[in-house]
């Protein structure tokens, strides 16, 4: 369907195109430091921060106010950072020294293998870091993500993408099932971004609070029998980064229900517990829980 391109939307291109050359010309630890600045002033005054305030609490009640406060503004540091290294993830691609792999001997014969895996992933760290792994072992990727509201830079980004998503870089929705359904079936993996909440999916708990989330990664996994490998990238120093996988322990049950309910607590169940490492890497901010009006 052909789309309306309004004003602001090529506003918005060219400053997303003028944050593309920073973070490609202007030295590393400066920009990204900057940005990491930028965003620990302005967020605070965000409608998002309210609402990572309000699922903190939530999640985590055990912690002080000056605890919430200092994790935030990290959080938030962290987020900044993340916005400009995913502006020139070529560059970091192409540094050597960049990333370096933690992976269980598992995991690293899934990445040799021919065979398609499933890669979930979660707002944590640098979360555009982890396809690099995968282009570094020659594994092909599908990418399944939320789809920006701006064309200009939707296209864009599918453009900065495209090297690390061989088989392509879809959105959310019908179609995409049978592009991915397709894809498998010649032999691409597929990773998703699991972390956020589903309205279409399943009640489990996190951080013991129950929230909706996607089932596709353990409905595709029963499907086509594909393990899961959980993935996350963790900043080490500027640009350096060390990429952390593990495959996941599945259920195969006679009912297909609960082998997808169970399979998708355990997927969650591994989010928590990397969370619950260092809070500060994770995004709070998104509408992750029903707990008022802020979060519907």
């Amino acid at each position: 369907m052909p789309y309306k391109v309004l004003f602001r939307h090529k506003v918005e291109y060219y400053l997303f195109a003028l944050g593309v050359w920073l973070a490609n010309h202007l030295p590393a630890r400066f920009i990204d430091g900057l940005s990491g600045a930028i965003w620990r002033v302005l967020a605070p005054r965000l409608h998002r921060h309210r609402r990572a305030i309000i699922n903190l609490e939530a999640a985590m009640p055990e912690l002080s106010i000056s605890d919430r406060e200092a994790l935030l503004d990290r959080m938030w540091d962290n987020l900044g950072r993340t916005s400009v290294e995913a502006l020139a993830l070529h560059k970091i691609a192409d540094d050597p020294n960049a990333v370096t792999l933690s992976f269980s001997e598992d995991v690293i014969a899934i990445m040799k293998s021919e065979q398609p895996a499933i890669f979930v992933s979660l707002h944590m760290g640098n979360w555009e870091v982890p396809a690099l792994a995968a282009e570094k072992y020659g594994k092909p990727l599908i990418g399944v993500y939320q789809k920006i509201l701006n064309p200009l830079i939707d296209q864009e980004v599918h453009n900065l993408r495209a090297r690390f998503y061989k088989g392509g870089l879809y959105s959310k929705g019908l179609e995409t099932i049978t592009k991915v359904r397709r894809g498998i079936a010649n032999g691409y993996s597929i990773a998703i971004m699991a972390d956020l909440r589903d309205s279409h999916g399943v009640f489990v708990d996190f951080f013991n609070l129950p929230t909706s989330v996607t089932t596709f990664p353990a409905l595709l996994s029963r499907l086509y029998n594909m393990p899961i490998v959980a993935i996350r990238a963790i900043r080490t120093g500027s640009r350096k980064f060390q990429i952390e996988a593990m495959k996941l322990e599945l259920d195969r049950l006679p009912n297909r229900d609960d082998e997808i309910i169970s399979n998708t607590k355990s997927i969650q169940s591994q989010f928590e517990l990397w969370i619950r490492e260092d809070p500060a890497l994770w995004l709070w901010g998104h509408r992750r829980w029903k707990l008022d009006t802020l979060n519907k």
